[in-house]
């Protein structure tokens, strides 16, 4: 893959901000509630035979597309807030800008993540629109077997995106905060 889109950087950069802030030790809690929780509702809602609907789809894709560009205003801001840190002496022994700097730096990839979440999630629609509207049949040695993409894959897929996201979005507005309150 080329260097110009590997996004791998990204993902394990929030990953690892996904640690407990007092010990830096992995967060199984944080795992849970960011990847563990939306996969088994995903899962539950496809197996109750929920999917997504025309309408959501469209939806979705508006969501999805406006996040971006709102999440691409909030990382100009972080990288405001960050050159303004720069300014602060480097002989400050505040602790308030170190921590504003880990926070900083956390917050760029939480970001960062969010807007390759939100971008994904408009592909994953995209592909959920043109997909054929009742179970794809597949022929085995005189078998047929029918797999619905959109109720077994792509819905399931869309609402873990669509449930990530919203998680990672407060977590950035909670960084945010934090950020913006802390006095240097």
């Amino acid at each position: 893959m080329s260097s110009k889109i590997n996004i791998w950087s990204i993902v394990t950069g929030h990953i690892n901000t996904l640690n407990d802030a007092s010990s830096g030790k992995v967060s199984v809690v944080d795992y849970f509630t960011f990847y563990g929780i939306p996969l088994a509702i995903a899962f539950l809602l496809s197996f109750l035979g929920i999917k997504v609907t025309t309408d959501a789809n469209s939806l979705l894709v508006n969501f999805g597309a406006i996040f971006t560009a709102l999440l691409l205003s909030v990382l100009v801001l972080v990288y405001d807030q960050g050159e303004k840190l720069r300014d602060v002496s480097a002989d400050s022994k505040r602790h308030n800008v170190e921590l504003k700097k880990k926070l900083l730096e956390q917050l760029y990839f939480n970001i960062c993540y969010a807007i390759v979440a939100s971008v994904a999630l408009v592909f994953f629609c995209l592909i959920y629109t043109f997909l054929p509207g009742d179970a794809l049949k597949i022929s085995i040695r005189n078998l047929i077997i029918g797999i619905d993409l959109k109720l077994y894959f792509f819905s399931p897929l869309i609402m873990m995106v669509v449930m990530n996201l919203l998680l990672t979005i407060l977590m950035v507005v909670k960084r945010m905060h934090t950020l913006l309150t802390i006095k240097i």
